[in-house]
């Protein structure tokens, strides 16, 4: 949408206005003129004597040898009044017509400064309106009465403006009537019932400065006002400085009470950063965080609020905490009691599995249970490890390696995995070591996870980039691979436990892998992120490195 010009919009606004003042008066003309011919001459005589300056038998002229304007008899009498009428004529046309231009050239900053004009008066209420409407028809009837033709053609005029501004209040705002005084009050009343305690006692303490200011103002002048007089009916002139102590101590008087307002209203803003510093404490994690405001403060409400609400999320918190525990626990209590059996299982599996002289099929259904429950087993260990990393559980054996040749090492160990992938790795490891205090197991079992994560969800025929950098002292670990399917969640809800990237599960997993990867960094002291563009899916392992160690 263009912008207007509020400059424009004035002009073109006054140049409508004087164009339907002028076409009123016109028309209240012509309509005088019908009703009573002579009008029309008396008309031409009262703006004969207002307009011209030149007698009408006379001509101006240039008089080259004097070089002024000078006056000459007209041999036509009337030749100096048709001049005379016929410049100021067509220069009355001539700014008519500019007015119409400006009117229709400026039509859009004129809307819009109409626009304005009308918000204006939709702001003032009812009882002044009618109040103006009133004054202007008594005035009108005056004019009507007292004012003779002059009075007629100013009627006229009051009348179209009266008009004008009513219907473009009424058609802007469409509320004449509704935007009363009382509605007004109710509104504030309701407004006030509706406010809290705090904004109620500060409502109540604006509107006591305000009255009592007034008040004192208001004593101040009239005690001024009534000393005087009274020194002065009984002779005291020379005493009547003295009535100047009366607004003095009003002035006082009300210094102190805005004094009074500001004092109140700066302890309600230190009371206010008390609330605000515990809010910040609970923000960073400190939930024993309390206020201790005065009960006789307006913000006291506030704060017992604000007290509960942090008892209550301190006690959801350990509700959920316990919830949590619980749950790992349970988790934890079911996958040892699974294991148990389960290794029974895979045992006699692997004993019928050497069995001589069964029959083919016999064996292929050997085979599947011996995948399912190698898998199974698979699932039990991941559920197992991520509940005892969940609890603080874990065992780790920390020692210095090197994070280059334990990825290396991880790409070895799976490359008959990875050359059925048909992916296409492009692995950028740098020669040089880089030392990581951590548990090699499980960093192992980080990258296993990370590369059989890119194995099962990589687009088919896609490339996946594995980068070693090191830098600021921290060694960091990038997988980057496009996501066989649509990835519909972002990189912190994938790290969630039994969350998968394939939604539709065709394909095999527990949805622990990526959980799993995060615990096992984070027990090491490292960081694990995970982040989505589009189906560009980057997993970043960051460890802080080591010390070289000294010689020996």
């Amino acid at each position: 949408m263009k912008s207007t010009n509020t400059f424009k919009g004035l002009l073109s606004w006054l140049c409508l206005l004087t164009v339907l003042c002028s076409a009123c008066v016109a028309a209240v003309f012509a309509v005088m003129v019908l009703v009573n011919p002579g009008i029309l001459e008396y008309a031409t005589t009262s703006v004969q004597d207002f307009a011209s300056t030149v007698p009408p038998s006379l001509r101006e002229y240039y008089n080259e040898s004097s070089g002024n304007w000078e006056y000459m008899e007209a041999p036509n009498p009337g030749e100096g009044l048709v001049y005379e009428y016929g410049l100021k004529i067509g220069s009355a046309v001539a700014i008519l017509l500019t007015q119409v231009v400006l009117i229709f050239s400026f039509r859009r900053d004129r809307r819009a400064f109409e626009d304005m004009v009308g918000r204006g008066l939709g702001r003032i209420w009812m009882e002044p309106k009618l109040a103006v409407l009133w004054v202007l028809g008594w005035l009108c009837f005056s004019l009507l009465m007292w004012g003779g033709t002059k009075g007629i053609f100013l009627t006229a005029v009051v009348g179209v403006m009266a008009i004008y501004f009513l219907c473009l209040d009424i058609g802007r705002n469409h509320r004449f009537f509704g935007h009363n005084i009382i509605h007004s009050i109710l509104v504030r009343v309701n407004g006030y019932h509706s406010m809290t305690t705090f904004q109620q006692r500060a409502v109540r303490r604006v509107y006591a400065t305000i009255a009592i200011v007034m008040v004192l103002v208001v004593l101040g002048l009239v005690g001024y006002g009534i000393a005087v007089n009274v020194l002065y009916d009984h002779g005291l002139h020379q005493q009547s400085k003295l009535a100047l102590t009366i607004p003095l101590t009003a002035g006082v008087a009300v210094i102190g009470t805005v004094w009074w307002y500001i004092l109140a209203l700066k302890r309600d803003l230190q009371e206010w950063n008390l609330l605000m510093d515990q809010i910040t404490e609970m923000y960073g994690g400190d939930l024993n965080a309390v206020n201790h405001v005065s009960p006789a403060s307006n913000l006291y409400d506030c704060a017992m609020q604000l007290n509960m609400i942090r008892t209550g999320v301190q006690k959801a918190v350990e509700e959920g905490t316990k919830a949590d525990r619980t749950k790992i626990e349970l988790i934890t209590n079911v996958s040892h009691d699974i294991k148990t059996p389960l290794t029974s299982v895979i045992s006699y599996v692997e004993l019928l599995k050497k069995e001589p002289g069964l029959p083919d099929a016999a064996r292929d259904y050997v085979n599947i249970l011996s995948q399912k429950t190698q898998r199974l087993s698979g699932i039990v260990q991941d559920v197992f490890e991520v509940s005892k990393a969940a609890t603080g559980n874990i065992s780790l054996n920390l020692e210095d390696l090197d994070i280059g040749r334990l990825l290396q090492q991880t790409f070895a160990e799976m490359d008959e995995a990875i050359q059925r992938s048909q992916l296409q790795w492009r692995v950028d490891i740098p020669d040089a070591s880089m030392i990581v205090h951590a548990d090699g197991q499980r960093l192992y079992r980080v990258f296993q996870n990370l590369v059989r994560n890119c194995i099962q969800y990589s687009l088919e025929g896609s490339r996946v980039y594995v980068t070693l950098s090191g830098q600021s002292g921290v060694a960091q670990v990038s997988i980057r691979n496009v996501s066989r399917s649509e990835i519909t969640m972002n990189g912190e809800d994938l790290t969630a436990r039994f969350v998968r990237g394939d939604q539709n599960r065709t394909t095999e997993g527990s949805g622990l892998g990526l959980s799993i990867a995060k615990s096992f960094t984070e027990a090491c002291g490292g960081h694990f992120f995970v982040r989505t563009d589009g189906d560009l899916f980057t997993a970043t392992v960051q460890l802080p490195l080591a010390e070289a160690p000294g010689p020996g």
